[in-house]
């Protein structure tokens, strides 16, 4: 780290060297370590790798290798071996940042790792059948294919059952194996309780079909009767509603036409206006209905109008922004991703002058000023400040494309810098 006497602005950091240990704990690129290269060195002086070498503290105490950043033509950075100490040492975004192997520090191996391993091991080896030695007493004897003699021979009560008269032991069968227990019933969640009353509930309902309002209206619960219903009593005629009295001839009450019941829905539902409600009325009224009528019918078409005017608006902006994405979505997705992987977010914030239009305001902003997580963090407000839908609306389509994708970018990039605890 820099000395006191020679504190590091940004005017001094190409005089430094960036770096970080691999394998190291607490180690990582994004709090990197530094040390000073030469104290008069200029912004474009050549670099070589043993001037480098050379100015690193710890060079006697150990075997590295050493990897440098190099900025890509296309976006972004790739990282290139240096190993001769007369070639030069490449930069990125005018500063040495370089990442450090020990080659010649082994892991150190401690007692819990070899009890893991071994443990791992035995795990992984097939089990072997034992093999259980023979008692003293039941040894075959030596030469045991010869004949026994009388005295080896084995003596045999009188009446006792020859050797093919002996019955074999009738095998006991081994009883069979207990089925399994069950498993538990498994608790019935909120949503499935209130399926299964949902699906209970319209088994048991009775519905009746409506020729008014046509649709099936529910008039009860099958449960709640206990024996068959009676038949509904027919509904009364449609001139009884309308107060004129019952109609009825020699086979009984008739109902209305289809037209009459089509008037009572309509009367039933609401009140229609139209030039029907000024008849009758003033002279006054009537002018009132009718201009109320003319006003109605004019929204009417002005709604109808915009609605059209809008339609063919979204048909082509979709079109316009169509040919925008085929123009601008290599760039972008060259910018926003990495050999098919997305692209880390200090990554993105140093480079996003490349993809914003001209105008749009963006300082250039370099890596090593967004090193820390929260100089990264307020980065990234400002830029989604920048290129959000709801300051961009405004804009012609391109510049609206490239703010989008943008912002979507930055978006995904800083939901996963944040779960990475700012790394």
């Amino acid at each position: 780290m820099p000395s006191p006497t020679s504190p590091m602005d940004k005017t001094s950091m190409h005089r430094y060297c960036f770096y970080y240990l691999q394998g190291v704990n607490g180690e990582s690129w994004a709090s990197p370590n530094s040390f000073l290269i030469s104290q008069d060195l200029q912004p474009n002086t050549r670099i070589t790798f043993g001037t480098v070498k050379r100015s690193f503290p710890f060079e006697n105490m150990g075997e590295y290798h050493w990897r440098f950043r190099e900025t890509c033509k296309e976006g972004g950075f790739i990282w290139r071996d240096v190993m001769r100490e007369e070639d030069e040492v490449p930069k990125f975004q005018g500063v040495v940042f370089a990442k450090i192997l020990r080659l010649d520090k082994l892991p150190r191996v401690t007692a819990t790792k070899i009890r893991v391993n071994m443990s791992a091991e035995k795990k992984a080896a097939p089990k072997q059948q034992r093999h259980y030695s023979q008692p003293q007493n039941s040894r075959p004897a030596p030469y045991s294919d010869l004949p026994p003699t009388h005295a080896q021979m084995p003596v045999v009560p009188e009446g006792a059952p020859t050797p093919s008269q002996r019955k074999a032991p009738t095998p006991t069968p081994a009883p069979a194996p207990a089925p399994p227990p069950a498993p538990p019933p498994k608790p019935e969640t909120r949503i499935e309780r209130l399926q299964r009353e949902r699906k209970e509930r319209e088994k048991n309902q009775e519905k009746v079909w409506d020729e008014v309002d046509q649709r099936w209206v529910v008039i009860g619960d099958k449960r709640a009767r206990s024996i068959s219903p009676k038949p509904a009593a027919a509904a009364p005629p449609v001139n009884d509603l309308l107060g004129g009295g019952p109609s009825t001839n020699s086979s009984g009450p008739t109902s209305a036409p289809p037209q009459q019941k089509e008037t009572l829905g309509a009367k039933v539902k609401g009140i229609k206006l139209d030039a029907s409600n000024a008849v009758g009325k003033s002279a006054s009224v009537q002018q009132g209905v009718h201009q109320r009528i003319k006003d109605m019918e004019d929204a009417q078409a002005k709604a109808k109008q915009e609605l059209i005017a809008r339609e063919e608006g979204k048909k082509a902006d979709a079109l316009e922004l169509d040919a925008v994405k085929v123009k601008l979505e290599p760039k972008l997705k060259a910018w926003c991703e990495e050999y098919g992987k997305k692209r880390q977010l200090r990554a993105l914030l140093s480079s996003l002058d490349k993809v914003l239009w001209e105008g749009s305001g963006w300082k250039p902003i370099n890596l090593g000023d967004i090193l820390d997580a929260r100089k990264a963090r307020r980065a990234y407000l400002k830029a989604s400040l920048k290129v959000h839908p709801d300051k961009t609306r405004n804009l012609d389509a391109e510049k609206r494309f490239i703010a989008n994708r943008v912002f979507d970018a930055l978006s995904q990039a800083n939901a996963t810098f944040e779960a990475n605890g700012g790394v």
